[in-house]
């Protein structure tokens, strides 16, 4: 009967730890991070009597959690590419939206520019006209400090992202680092702490949302940690620490990563951090987002050149040689219009081009400078007998076709009509360029795009086409690897998860073994009592 009483009793007390287990399980259905766990169970032997082997009972040998450490490993990786993708793919998104306008960006700006220039080139003496140029160029080149500046506040949220995470890392460690002597201490009872392994796990997790971490376990419970390029962040009890660097000024990829082992600091960059956010705010900060600002730069530059170049070699509408229109050799965030007034955009050319008279066989269809003229005034006098004309006075004789162009020293014009004996065209110095566009029309152009060079539109298209795929192939990546991070959290969860409809199933299940093993030691009591009541007669 003590046998009996003795195997009722590890029955029940096998049947209330099942009952406790699911419990628990149940408690924690919605818990982060939990893994199922069961109670396992062995028989207790049995002892040799004259007919064999009689048992002793069941014994609960312990309580282990269902975990995969193939699908743990596979679940840390995706979580640290989709956490990368994910916020490379959202700080790219907000840098398109600084150049998508069209309605008032950049190359809106660009082309408002031309047409106050075009219209300046049909009414050249018009101050209102001109004064719209001035307030044109200023807002182009406004447009392009409000989008460097807002490029320079991404890089700054950028840098304070890094920071965040750097932070967030260390305190992660120093959690692990904290569990795992939570956990070696435990392991001497010989049996697992499933919930403390459950947490650390999850600290795992959290960890590969800022960076790449892979884990080896060891022999004593605990885990070690590496990064994505092999260094050590938790090797024994001492985690390592991250460190950012300043070393420069303007959210242009200036903080530096550092991994301080003891005494030795390593650098970090992408690469070697493998994925999660840190990783992914690098890369959008030091790749993305720098080569966008290059271009914006260069766009600057191209624009300043374009219009620079014609004003420079032009007349203001007092007569004076033409300034800078914007300014050059300084950063984007600097870029400004240097168009004091309308009075000084040099809207004429320097020089003209004259017939002799009135009944001359040829006239001016077209005439341009391209670069600074020489000396003025310049006789150009044909010889139709020989079908040739000079510069010179007939010095030097050259062959002229009706039609062609002739080109001297800076300027360049071309004729309709057959000249005659005498005909003349001088160049001369403009006398009336209040009243002259031509050269605006050459800032137009020289904005506009040629055969071999692309114009500022077309610039400003090819930068925001370049964001464009980065972004798009940025927002592949992310659905890619967020498509990943659901298989993988589903296998996990497959294995891992609690099931509630499984467990309520269990629970009855044990609840029925426990009232059996109650009935057990009920019918040993009622044996042992009838042996008292035999024996007391």
């Amino acid at each position: 009967m003590a046998g009996l009483l003795g195997i009722g009793q590890s029955a029940l007390m096998a049947a209330y730890a099942q009952l406790q287990t699911t419990g628990h399980n149940i408690a924690n259905a919605n818990t982060a991070g939990y893994s199922r766990q069961e109670a396992v169970l062995a028989t207790a032997g049995g002892t040799y009597s004259g007919g064999g082997f009689l048992g002793n009972g069941v014994d609960v040998v312990t309580v282990q959690r269902s975990y995969d450490r193939f699908l743990t490993a596979e679940l840390a990786s995706s979580t640290a590419a989709s956490a990368s993708d994910s916020s490379r793919a959202a700080q790219l998104e907000r840098l398109q939206r600084v150049l998508a306008d069209t309605d008032n960006g950049i190359g809106a700006a660009v082309d408002e520019l031309n047409a106050a220039l075009a219209d300046v080139v049909n009414r050249a003496s018009d101050p209102t006209a001109r004064q719209v140029v001035v307030q044109r160029a200023e807002t182009l080149a406004r447009r392009i400090r409000d989008a460097d500046s807002q490029m320079d506040a991404l890089g700054r949220d950028a840098d304070e992202r890094i920071a965040h995470g750097v932070g967030r890392v260390n305190e992660l460690l120093q959690q692990f680092a904290g569990l795992n002597e939570r956990i070696y201490a435990v392991r001497a009872s010989g049996h697992t702490p499933n919930d403390l392994l459950d947490e650390r796990d999850r600290v795992l997790m959290q960890l590969n949302e800022y960076l790449k971490v892979s884990a080896q376990a060891q022999d004593d419970g605990t885990v070690n940690l590496y990064a994505s390029g092999g260094e050590g962040l938790l090797v024994g009890s001492r985690p390592a620490t991250l460190e950012v660097e300043e070393v420069g000024m303007g959210g242009q990829g200036v903080g530096t990563i550092h991994l301080r082992i003891g005494a030795t600091k390593l650098p970090m960059n992408a690469e070697s951090l493998g994925g999660g956010s840190i990783g992914g705010s690098i890369r959008f900060r030091d790749d993305d987002l720098q080569a966008t600002r290059v271009d914006l730069a260069g766009l600057a530059q191209r624009i300043a050149d374009a219009y620079n170049e014609p004003q420079l070699r032009g007349l203001d509408a007092n007569g004076r040689p033409g300034e800078k229109i914007f300014a050059t050799g300084v950063q984007a965030g600097e870029f400004r219009s240097l168009l004091a007034s309308g009075e000084r955009l040099a809207a004429a050319y320097p020089v003209t081009a004259q017939v002799s008279s009135a009944d001359a066989g040829v006239q001016v269809a077209s005439f341009s400078v391209g670069a600074t003229p020489g000396t003025v005034p310049l006789a150009i006098r044909f010889y139709p007998d020989t079908g040739t004309y000079s510069t010179d006075g007939g010095a030097t004789k050259l062959p002229y076709a009706a039609g062609a162009t002739i080109a001297h020293d800076g300027w360049s014009l071309t004729l309709r009509g057959t000249p005659k004996a005498g005909d003349e065209v001088t160049i001369v110095r403009n006398e009336n360029p209040a009243s002259d566009g031509r050269n605006a029309r050459t800032m137009i152009l020289a904005s506009q795009s040629s055969r071999d060079v692309p114009g500022l539109t077309d610039r400003f298209a090819a930068l925001v086409g370049d964001l464009g795929a980065r972004t798009q192939s940025a927002q592949a990546s992310r659905t890619a690897s967020s498509g990943l991070l659901a298989n993988a959290q589903a296998s996990h969860a497959e294995q891992a998860a609690v099931n509630l409809d499984e467990e309520a199933a269990r629970l009855m299940q044990y609840q029925q073994m426990y009232q059996a093993a109650a009935k057990v030691i009920q019918a040993a009591q009622a044996m042992f009592d009838s042996l008292l009541a035999a024996t007391a007669r």
